[in-house]
């Protein structure tokens, strides 16, 4: 039996709907109910333990600390910091310039506090070298190699803590903290500068908290 060509088939229009939208699951999803940064709180606890140095592992968590705590930056960009690529901005702030995802020249404020910790951790171990961050010589070695963003993981991960969503930590998630923290208190322009998003839509987009209390200004 031929099929006429004015036929014309019949769908349901919500199983076409649910096979666009990619399966017939239940509801979507709801978005994580708590941040992928970390709390104000282990944020301090880790400042405090690496407030006083002695090892060189100790030198190298403080100012890997600082850094990714003051700037925002991945961890891809932060292995790559180079002190040849400080420049001084003619307002006086120390720019560092680097990498940027997608191989676009990005640039972030470098604060003194950290550029200080960075400084301690050469001059301690008499490091000579262009990279800031590198590995610590095997033993019965005197070499080193920069770091990896394999090693970095590692290293923030032996920080052992959690974040929000309590997963152990990771180079990204003390992004979030400095963009959550960005957004709350400075607003989404100064937040998107800080993390160099091209729009302050994605700023918003991702580091908003997903709730608020508003209890301290709904007050009749």
């Amino acid at each position: 039996m031929s099929i006429s060509p004015n036929f014309k088939k019949i769908v349901n229009i919500d199983s076409a709907r649910k096979k666009k939208k990619g399966g017939y699951g239940g509801p979507p999803a709801s978005p994580p109910m708590f941040g992928k940064g970390l709390t104000d709180q282990t944020m301090k606890s880790l400042y405090n333990r690496f407030s006083k140095p002695k090892t060189e592992e100790d030198h190298r968590n403080r100012a890997l600390f600082s850094i990714l705590s003051k700037t925002g930056l991945r961890a891809k960009e932060v292995v790559s910091l180079r002190f040849s690529n400080l420049v001084k901005a003619p307002t006086g702030e120390t720019l560092i310039t680097f990498t940027r995802k997608g191989g676009k020249l990005g640039f972030a404020v470098l604060p003194e506090e950290s550029l200080k910790t960075i400084r301690e951790y050469h001059s301690a171990f008499e490091i000579q070298s262009d990279m800031f961050f590198l590995s610590r010589p095997k033993r019965n070695q005197t070499a080193r190699t920069a770091l990896t963003t394999r090693s970095l993981q590692r290293i923030v991960s032996s920080w052992d803590v959690t974040t929000c969503q309590g997963k152990k930590i990771h180079p990204h998630a003390l992004r979030h903290t400095v963009g959550q923290k960005m957004l709350d208190k400075a607003g989404s322009i100064a937040a998107q500068k800080v993390l160099g998003h091209s729009s302050p839509i994605t700023t918003a987009k991702f580091y908003t908290k997903p709730f608020v209390d508003g209890s301290e200004y709904l007050k009749w």
